[in-house]
Parts: C-alpha cells; sequence; structure tokens
C-alpha cells in the first residue's frame, strides 16, 4: 500500500497574509517575477520558506496574490469617479490622479513579465484596463445628461484620449519639466480636457 495523500493545511489569517502579500508586491516591483529565488525572497523578508508556503500554495499564486492586491486597490479609483458629494470635473481629476499614481507606483518591468510569463494573469490586468475605460465612458455620459458636455460631444473620442494619455504615461518617460511629478501632470490633463486648449 502506498502513503495517503495528505492535505497541507495553511493558515487563514488574512490580515498576515495581507502583509506578506504587499511586502510579495513591492519586492516583485524591485526584482521582477522571472526568475526570483524564494531562498533569497525568505531571506530578504527574514522568514523561512516555510512560512511564506504556509501562507501561498506556489511562487505562481504568490505573484497572483501581489498582483490582485494592487489592482484591487488601484480599483478604489472608482468610488471617487460616481462620488456625488464632489464637484462633477472634480470626480474625473481625483480619481485619475489616483489611478495614474497607483500604475505610475507599479513597475512597468513587472507588467511587461506578467504579460509574458503569466498570460492568464496578463489577462485581469487587460480587463480591469477595459472596465476603467468603460467606467470613464459611463462618467462622460452622465456629464452629458447633467448638461456638463454638448449633446452631441463624442464620447467614444474622449474616452480613446484618456486611453491614449494612460499609454503615454506608462512609457515612464514624461516632459522635464514634470520631473516625475504625476499629480502636476494629471491635473494639466484635467486643466486642458475641461479648459480646452483656445485662449
Amino acid at each position: 500500500m502506498g502513503r495517503k495523500s495528505t492535505v497541507k493545511k495553511r493558515y487563514v489569517d488574512e490580515r498576515i497574509k495581507a502583509g506578506y502579500t504587499l511586502k510579495l508586491l513591492v519586492y516583485f516591483q524591485k526584482h521582477g517575477i522571472k526568475n526570483f529565488s524564494m531562498s533569497k525572497m525568505a531571506s530578504d523578508f527574514n522568514l523561512s520558506k516555510t512560512t511564506l508556503y504556509n501562507h501561498f500554495e506556489s511562487k505562481e499564486s504568490m505573484i497572483e496574490a501581489a498582483i490582485n492586491y494592487k489592482l484591487t486597490s488601484i480599483g478604489d479609483y472608482k468610488t471617487v469617479l460616481f462620488d456625488k458629494d464632489l464637484a462633477y470635473p472634480e470626480r474625473l481629476r481625483k480619481s485619475l490622479l489616483f489611478y495614474c499614481v497607483q500604475i505610475f507606483d507599479m513597475s512597468r518591468n513587472l507588467l511587461s513579465e506578467v504579460k509574458e510569463v503569466y498570460p492568464t494573469l496578463w489577462i485581469k490586468v487587460i480587463k480591469f484596463q477595459q472596465q476603467l475605460l468603460k467606467d470613464l465612458h459611463d462618467y462622460y455620459k452622465l456629464g452629458q445628461r447633467i448638461g456638463h458636455y454638448k449633446v452631441d460631444v463624442d464620447i467614444d473620442l474622449i474616452v480613446a484620449n484618456d486611453q491614449s494619455f494612460f499609454q503615454w504615461l506608462s512609457q515612464k518617460h514624461l516632459p522635464k519639466k514634470y520631473e516625475g511629478d504625476i499629480a502636476a501632470v494629471v491635473n494639466e490633463y484635467c486643466r486642458l480636457k475641461f479648459q480646452g486648449i483656445m485662449s
């Protein structure tokens, strides 16, 4: 008779796991996910590999938890975008600022490695970005209903412009005058969006 397989019991303290997940995210942003060493990471965390494996089933589950954590955090933009207590333009400025700071904080190398090595996880990132654009579309539609925009304004074109802005921002090559000041970039973008460029 062979040995009976046993299911390894894992800790279920979500607060501790969330703390490790945040540490993992920071670690992956700094070191990448392609060839990270569990031994080195555990040593850097001053933990044993066993402790990490008590909370995560595998290296892949650690990566997934870290990316999910970040996406959930970034997703808070939505509460601001549809906050009826804020003035209509301020909702957009604050939610874009929150989103852009969070995305800019995420390593471009980390995202490209996720795309290359974990296509299923990359699909989650793409779906998240698509949801953001849908939410912006709904926001601008609301703007038409309340008279902030003319009825004949092309909402799809406005959303495409936002998408281009996000892609430009993801390149991390900001104009020198902003020197990495994401808030200044977002504020200027919103000023142009709401006030235009005509004198």
